[in-house]
């Protein structure tokens, strides 16, 4: 998910706040697997780590044009933040998910009518530094371009036109990236909380033999690719059977489905992470390997505890506490749950693909901004100076 960027060069307002004080770890060195911190909280070598990387990112380390550069650091706000997420990311992970370059609305605005050039730099990016790539993500109803469901007129398109464009979109992106991608989150957010099925342009056409006819599509395209189901919310117990229900129906029809992926935006309350396990493990059961996608932990009072990018409350001071730092005793509570979280990976880490977080620092977080805009918060392993929290 993205959760901010709509097209090529843009992005929304993103708060660079004031760093707060922390115990933390020296400048990373040039070793990349002596200095992935996370590892000695993960240690199974099999699992990848993984940050999600934006444009901003691939521009500054391929050093791209100056006024392409420029520009994009004046969108972003800070040039300097933009330097040390893009040198920290090869010394702290091994994988990287791509933020937006890969989402139809940027790589086909209209049918017919390809754009990679975004997701040619990230794949660069990934190949300078070794790092694996994970596509993020073909089949979503957000960020979507317009022509995969709907006609010139804003009409719905028919079944036929549907599995046309679907078939066209994902073929076109996984030949042009084979043996570059490992796996792809085919389908995005298709199911709601209370385990119904998202009503959007896909479903309304299809219902849910859309999910089935894309993982056909990308297990034709690239069989060498990994295909991943990929939602928010996954503690929830609705979700966790619709979900447990495709992967079974698609393993009746001789479809491949690698592995679940499970966003992991939690917060200090939400989800309750017996809940979380039981899904992890109800996953495991139906014949999948299981990743931890998007992960991050929000620090702040949240009313809300999904990840549906439409949400947005208003902002007061009450819910926005840490603007100067996070006391001690917030930020040693806030530890204790990323290092329960890092428990019950290791504990089905024989089924445990990747844990992957949802950008690099504080800094650029998306949580800043969701579901409250304008927040200071502190999701991520790494603070706004990319010294490392836990």
């Amino acid at each position: 998910m993205r959760k901010s960027v709509v097209n090529k060069w843009c992005v929304s307002g993103m708060l660079f706040a004031a760093l707060m004080v922390l115990p933390s770890c020296s400048k990373p060195a040039d070793n990349q697997q002596a200095d992935m911190l996370l590892r000695s909280f993960i240690p199974a070598e099999h699992i990848l780590l993984g940050a999600t990387v934006n444009q901003w990112q691939v521009a500054a380390d391929l050093g791209q044009s100056e006024h392409q550069v420029d520009a994009s650091y004046q969108l972003v706000g800070n040039r300097d933040q933009v330097l040390i997420e893009a040198s920290l990311v090869p010394h702290q992970f091994n994988c990287i998910t791509s933020e937006n370059c890969l989402k139809s609305e940027i790589v086909a605005p209209e049918k017919g009518v390809w754009d990679f050039e975004l997701g040619d730099q990230f794949v660069a990016y990934a190949q300078k530094h070794h790092l694996t790539v994970i596509g993020h993500s073909p089949i979503w109803h957000s960020q979507c371009a317009k022509w995969l469901t709907r006609d010139e007129e804003g009409n719905l398109v028919d079944e036929a036109t549907l599995k046309e464009n679907i078939r066209l979109y994902i073929t076109t992106v996984y030949q042009h990236f084979r043996g570059q991608i490992k796996g792809y989150d085919v389908v995005n957010e298709a199911i709601e909380d209370d385990g119904s099925y998202r009503k959007s342009d896909f479903y309304l056409i299809m219902g849910e033999e859309f999910i089935d006819w894309a993982f056909l599509c990308a297990m034709e395209a690239d069989p060498d690719a990994e295909l991943y189901y990929n939602d928010y919310s996954m503690a929830e117990p609705g979700k966790r059977a619709t979900v447990v229900a495709m992967i079974e129906r698609l393993r009746s029809k001789g479809i491949r489905i690698d592995a679940v992926g499970l966003q992991t935006h939690i917060g200090m309350d939400y989800p309750d992470l017996s809940e979380y396990e039981a899904s992890m493990e109800a996953f495991i059961g139906a014949g999948v390997d299981v990743q931890l996608t998007e992960t991050d932990i929000s620090i702040l009072p949240n009313p809300y505890s999904g990840a549906d990018v439409a949400t947005r409350l208003d902002y007061t001071p009450e819910k926005d506490p840490y603007t100067q730092g996070v006391p001690a005793e917030a930020m040693k509570a806030w530890q204790e749950r990323y290092l329960a979280l890092f428990d019950i990976v290791n504990r089905h880490a024989q089924h445990v693909r990747r844990v992957t977080f949802w950008g690099v620092t504080d800094a650029s977080s998306w949580k800043n901004d969701f579901p409250i805009h304008g927040r200071t918060d502190y999701p991520l392993p790494f603070d706004r100076q990319g010294l490392f929290k836990l």
